[in-house]
């Protein structure tokens, strides 16, 4: 009579605890994935911040041409896109 009652708390315990291990995977598990989307946007808002600096309107002259060329604007867009993802 003794035993079965010791097993039986043993597995309520297995099942409680694996309950309650479950939930904080998923706690800890959306917790990583909303930090990881706010940093994301965080990046892609630095990302066209930057692009819309370098090819801001500020600059144009009383001629109404950019400062400068279209090759060099094709250079630093192409040395934006191949920045290594850094937060």
């Amino acid at each position: 009579m003794m035993k079965e009652d010791k097993s039986n708390v043993l597995l309520y315990g297995l099942i409680i605890g694996g309950l309650v291990g479950a939930g904080v995977a998923v706690y800890f598990t959306s917790k990583y994935f909303t930090e990881k989307r706010r940093i994301n946007r965080i990046r892609k808002n630095k990302f066209y911040e930057g692009i819309e600096d370098i090819f801001d309107t500020k600059d144009l002259d009383s001629t109404g041409n950019n400062n400068s060329d279209e090759t060099t604007e094709k250079e630093i867009i192409d040395q934006l896109y191949s920045r290594p993802d850094q937060p």
